[in-house]
């Protein structure tokens, strides 16, 4: 059960004339609470679409804020003695996998995100519980409920608030469905205690969101090297006269829009970076090890930027004048060359490399 807490309203009663009264009348002829309810369901209006680039960070969130009609009558209680009534919120329908380890924060308050029907993809939950007419919030939403003694005709009501947020890699999908029910809360003292859904359960609903991933393609690229002997490489270090250029590229990247308050809707930047499948030649940071057997000793493959300089292997490098909101195809002028370390031994000279983007 939910944490739910609890208020009275009145004056303090004798203990003596309490226990007397428990004594001598029935609890049925002091303690009632009729309820009755007043809706049948919400629909919190998302987004129709959100784009999300591969590597947000875990945690982003992905939409602005959808908040429901705020009502203090989802119930009318006719309450007679000591009974407490008020407004409790469950997880339902896609949401009710349990609260993720992320949080999402809403005016101060961190809400629960829980896990919806799309991998990677949750929902921030919390909002408002209005007992007697009485708002209390912004709660999380495992604390959305509570209670208010007060006899009479009584209302209690709510407001459930909702994002969503990224949990994780996400494969592409629709979130859609059921996410919250709302109960009458209805505590008899002395119990039982508890959700009455006979007096009409309250469903909350999210519109459909479709959920796609942003990313470029990155097609394979074969760089000749050529035949190199000795008189190629006199010294130890790179070639001096045999460079072979080659070009990266990152195509049909997409454009987007950004979505106010969240980093959803567009890529903001890529970075990509390249790293040996064999690893380094001991020594020397910056020049990949062959691949393959046989292979040629005593060279290796170190690769240069369009200013000239070394690559760093193994490190991310900002791809400069991406366009988020526009997107395109984008081409990275690269070259090549053998490396000499060591003493020369003739064979296949061949490497293989793997190029990771990271878009954010």
């Amino acid at each position: 059960m939910k944490f739910m807490d609890r208020l009275a309203a009145g004056l303090l009663r004798c203990v003596l004339c309490w226990i007397a009264a428990l004594v001598f009348v029935p609890s049925s002829a002091w303690a009632t609470a009729n309820c009755t309810v007043n809706y049948s369901s919400f629909t919190l209006t998302l987004p129709p679409s959100v784009a999300v680039a591969r590597d947000l960070p875990n945690g982003s969130i992905l939409t602005a804020w959808s908040l429901s009609a705020s009502k203090n009558d989802y119930w009318t209680c006719i309450v007679t003695g000591q009974v407490y009534t008020g407004t409790d919120f469950e997880t339902a329908g896609i949401t009710t996998g349990g609260p993720t380890v992320y949080t999402a924060n809403y005016q101060g308050v961190d809400f629960e995100v829980y896990p919806t029907n799309v991998p990677g993809v949750g929902i921030a939950m919390g909002g408002y519980v209005i007992p007697n007419s009485l708002p209390a919030g912004p709660r999380t939403f495992s604390k959305l409920g509570r209670q208010w003694n007060t006899n009479g005709t009584i209302y209690n009501g709510g407001q459930l608030i909702v994002a969503l947020v990224k949990i994780g890699d996400i494969t592409p999908g629709t979130a859609t469905g059921m996410v919250a029910q709302a109960f009458s809360w209805q505590t008899l003292t002395p119990p039982p205690a508890g959700n009455v859904p006979s007096a009409g359960v309250i469903n909350f609903y999210i519109t459909p969101v479709v959920i796609t991933v942003l990313t470029c393609q990155t097609p394979d690229v074969t760089v000749p090297m050529g035949i190199q002997g000795p008189a190629d490489l006199s010294n130890i270090g790179p070639a001096p006269n045999k460079v072979s250029s080659f070009n990266l590229s990152l195509n049909n990247c997409p454009g987007g829009t950004a979505v106010s308050g969240t980093l959803a809707g567009q890529i903001h930047s890529i970075q990509y970076r390249i790293d040996p499948s064999n690893g380094l030649v001991s020594g020397y940071s910056n020049v990949a090890a062959l691949s393959g057997s046989p292979s040629a000793a005593g060279v290796g493959i170190q690769l240069y930027d369009n200013t000239g300089a070394v690559f760093p292997y193994g490190t991310y490098v900002t791809l400069n004048g991406f366009d988020s909101t526009n997107g395109g195809n984008y081409t990275i002028p690269m070259q090549a060359r053998y490396y000499r370390t060591g003493a020369l031994g003739a064979g296949p000279a061949n490497a293989t490399m793997t190029m990771t983007v990271l878009y954010q």
